[in-house]
């Protein structure tokens, strides 16, 4: 199998996140994706900042989730996963929010395994949120990220995977069930008590952990998880496990983040190397469920869509034609397209606004669309608006970067990034946390400077102890970057 997970955790516009996509946006995307060969979606519906009596605005999303669901079932003949976390629901805040807007750490509540009364409530609200889509194939629970509770036993996670499984099963008795193997309970547990106990800590999530997680765990889902059931792995440490005990039948391959990582700022990227570097023959070849890939803002990673399909169907890095998928997306404009691609990534600021000029100069009015044109998400205007706007601000974060190493003209360096920021934040909506590209080219370069407003906006993207401060952090750094500029 080739699978394509589709991400909605956070919150921004459409159609760059995932949650806001209408029926059309699914039909076009999962059109593309079958063209390109995938034959899998898996989707996290947030079922865990969703209050457990569903509001309106989440019906109506479930609704519009139900039809993509028939539609990627019937129409491409794809299996369809959905992913839920092991013990975590909306909060009493949830219901203050729409669907669309809500901001998952502020809803989110985790439920103590321990707790007969709470675990009973927690399954209930599945049960009513699973109603409207349980028409899915598979439902997927993750070990780690988000989910966990400090002193709970993997013992716990299996019981709390095997009701959550029940229940779904209660609707459609042949769904699988999938693994998703991430950190481990017991190890991310650890990893929060670190973090609640020093919150300015930088604890990391694979600090401390055992290997040993794994084998333990599947041996008790072997005991008590009825088939049919699967995994997704990531490490050679989930491969060792599922192999010590005869399970590499189960295995698909989840080496997530190599489209896009997550979370991150949503920016195109264009690095052809990195995939093919990391989508080995030999690590496909040891999976024998196949591959999935993931993406926080497919609508801006085509070239990496493309390409991880084409890989994982046989290909290489050297028979891979990104003009002919460009003329599949775009006639007459792949040749433009493939160089702006290019220069994405390519630390060059004269080449990234060249490219841009070049895409504004060949559009034409209603540019004409080809046979993968849903993967446009009904817009090619957008699509070569946001080509243009991406190479326009890589170029303005390189003369930033290269203003700060000099120690010159800093403030108008910033000053320049800053209204590129803002006028691309505002067209994505884009306001949390990230890693990635931003954060190597634009917090990396402000910590450089040392000035304390800057810091203190910086220093909060590393307060793990409490997630919620990450909500809306972008606003308050391009807030920063304005003061400095003023008081320089």
């Amino acid at each position: 199998m080739l699978g394509m997970y589709v991400h909605t955790h956070w919150g921004y516009r459409r159609p760059y996140a995932a949650r806001t996509w209408t029926l059309a946006d699914w039909d076009g995307f999962l059109d593309g994706l079958a063209k390109l060969g995938y034959d899998m979606v898996m989707v996290w519906p947030l079922f865990d900042c969703m209050p457990a009596e569903p509001t309106p605005s989440d019906r109506d999303y479930l609704a519009t989730l139900a039809r993509a669901i028939d539609r990627a079932q019937v129409a491409h003949g794809m299996r369809v996963a959905l992913v839920s976390c092991p013990n975590t629901i909306g909060n009493a805040e949830a219901a203050r929010y729409t669907y669309q807007e809500r901001p998952y750490f502020v809803c989110e509540q985790k439920v103590n395994p321990k707790s007969a009364v709470e675990v009973e409530a927690f399954l209930a609200g599945r049960r009513r949120q699973f109603a409207a889509v349980a028409h899915a194939d598979a439902l997927a629970i993750i070990d780690s990220d988000p989910g966990g509770y400090i002193g709970s036993t993997r013992d716990e996670f299996v019981s709390l995977v095997k009701g959550q499984v029940e229940a779904f099963r209660s609707f459609n008795p042949k769904a699988e069930f999938i693994y998703w193997m991430l950190a481990g309970w017991e190890n991310y547990n650890r990893f929060w008590a670190k973090a609640v106990a020093n919150p300015d800590a930088a604890a990391h999530m694979w600090s401390d952990w055992t290997a040993d997680e794994f084998p333990e765990t599947l041996a008790l889902m072997q005991r008590d998880i009825p088939e049919p059931w699967s995994a997704l792995s990531l490490r050679a440490e989930h491969d060792q496990a599922l192999t010590s005990l005869s399970l590499d039948a189960k295995n698909m391959w989840f080496p997530y983040g190599v489209i896009e990582g997550e979370p991150v700022f949503p920016l195109m990227r264009s690095v052809p190397e990195s995939v093919a570097g990391y989508l080995t023959a030999e690590r496909l070849q040891q999976h024998s469920r196949g591959v999935m890939a993931n993406a926080q803002t497919h609508c801006l990673q085509l070239p990496h869509i493309y390409l991880f399909a084409h890989i994982a169907r046989g290909g290489t890095l050297q028979t891979a034609d990104f003009g002919a998928f460009a003329e599949r997306l775009l006639p007459g404009l792949s040749e433009p397209i493939v160089a702006a691609w290019g220069a994405l990534d390519s630390q060059d600021p004269d080449r990234q606004r060249r490219c841009a000029a070049a895409i504004r100069l060949a559009t034409p009015p209603s540019p004409r669309v080809g046979d993968l044109a849903g993967l446009l998400f009904g817009s090619a205007t957008r699509f070569l608006d946001d080509l243009c706007a991406n190479l326009e601000l890589r170029a303005t974060l390189v003369d930033l970067n290269r203003a700060v190493a000099a120690g010159t003209a800093v403030p108008a360096a910033i000053g320049q990034a800053l209204a590129r920021l803002r006028a691309y934040g505002a067209r994505t909506g884009f306001v949390d946390a990230y890693g990635g590209p931003l954060y190597t080219e634009l917090n990396e370069a402000l910590a450089k400077l040392h000035d304390p407003g800057l810091d203190h906006v910086l220093q909060d993207f590393h307060r793990w102890g409490d997630p919620r401060l990450r909500n809306g952090i972008f606003p308050r750094l391009l807030d920063a970057m304005d003061a400095y500029c003023r008081g320089a």
